[in-house]
């Protein structure tokens, strides 16, 4: 795809490039992916610097980024695939513990509603979960203060 030279030396106003990541630093979503608008719209910047490297994005496809910072435009870490494949490579390296732990509540709360003849045995697997939890602050990193209560 063919840019006009002010979009891309605005594109590239908005990059710190290190050795490694390019880091996108205008415009970024919560979850930290860039935003850049051109042609009256905008899109994710690291798609716009796949089209602006590497060409054309099949519609099926994703962009991915390789090094998983979500506010890289390297095109070195930039690669295409199904959404199905991205899916996988995200939850493989962005599920963690309090994710499961969060979601685990969720859905204890959703299926005592559903079936509050279980109400018991949810409310133990609840308390289970509220135990305790880390913070970092002792000598090895570690200080255990007490969870909120979920119930």
């Amino acid at each position: 795809m063919k840019f006009p030279q002010k979009a891309i030396d605005r594109f590239n106003a908005k990059i710190n490039k290190t050795s490694n990541c390019h880091e996108w630093n205008a415009s970024k979503q919560k979850q930290g992916y860039g935003m850049f608008s051109y042609d009256g719209k905008s899109k994710p910047a690291h798609r716009f610097a796949y089209l602006l490297y590497k060409g054309d994005i099949a519609e099926n496809m994703v962009v991915h980024q390789t090094c998983e910072n979500n506010g890289c435009v390297n095109p070195e870490h930039l690669e295409l695939q199904t959404k199905s494949q991205n899916k996988k490579n995200y939850n493989s390296t962005h599920v963690s513990k309090e994710m499961v732990e969060k979601n685990s509540v969720k859905f204890l709360y959703r299926l005592r509603n559903v079936r509050p003849e279980l109400e018991k045995e949810i409310d133990a697997l609840l308390m289970l979960l509220v135990s305790e939890k880390t913070k970092d602050e002792d000598d090895f990193g570690f200080e255990k203060i007490k969870k909120e209560s979920y119930i």
